[in-house]
């Protein structure tokens, strides 16, 4: 009896590892479902990229030189977008200042005082945000756009002349107060930034757009 049992279990160990055997090399051979992908994310960067021009003026220069009172003189500021995004845009304009005395068109009377030395009128596009009284001059900064919004310039656009009608006017200033043979400048500097995500509340008021812009543009004294 028990060497019948003992030839069961032998029996049913060698079936027992037969089937684990067949298990396996079905498992090894069999065949599974499978998949993949894959996605890259691409942008394109912008850019930002003005050009400050004065076409009319360039082709004045005949009329630069031994300026008399009361003459009107070409200057003709504008901003061209020269990049791929859309810029908000600001010009800081310095204009001259002396103790004088001016005259009247007819030259009627003659009033003295510390003045601007050139009258203009500021194209209806621009406004004023900012402006600072220095020791030779008066500097303003305008944005292109109105007090509460700026406007936002198109790339490949170019904003309206700043000065109106591209002409400035040389006061009637009274000879002989020192102001013979000396040279007087205008300086014109621009600004552009991104229309987009400027601060955490997405602003366009041109107050806050031109303190951000200011900071980062080195331009934060307006009378620099």
């Amino acid at each position: 009896m028990r060497k019948k049992q003992t030839g069961k279990r032998i029996g049913k160990a060698v079936l027992i590892t037969g089937a684990l055997a067949l298990i396996m090399a079905v498992g090894g051979a069999s065949a599974y479902f499978t998949a993949t992908d894959n996605k890259t994310n691409t942008w394109t960067v912008g850019n930002i990229d003005i050009q400050l021009e004065e076409p009319l003026y360039d082709d004045a220069a005949d009329e630069r030189d031994n300026i008399t009172p009361n003459k009107d003189l070409t200057k003709d500021p504008q901003v061209k977008n020269k990049g791929n995004n859309d810029a908000f845009v600001f010009l800081k304009v310095s204009i001259p200042k002396a103790d004088v005395k001016v005259a009247s068109q007819d030259g009627s009377s003659v009033s003295q005082g510390m003045q601007e030395l050139f009258d203009y009128t500021v194209d209806s596009g621009w406004a004023l945000v900012d402006k600072k009284e220095n020791a030779g001059s008066n500097a303003y900064v305008y944005v292109y756009g109105t007090s509460q919004k700026c406007a936002a310039l198109p790339a490949g656009q170019t904003t309206s002349v700043f000065f109106q009608d591209g002409t400035i006017t040389f006061k009637n200033i009274v000879e002989g107060q020192g102001l013979d043979g000396t040279s007087l400048e205008i300086p014109v500097e621009a600004f552009a930034i991104q229309t987009a995500d400027i601060t955490e509340a997405d602003t366009d008021v041109p107050a806050e757009v031109w303190s951000v812009l200011s900071g980062q543009a080195g331009a934060d004294e307006t009378g620099r």
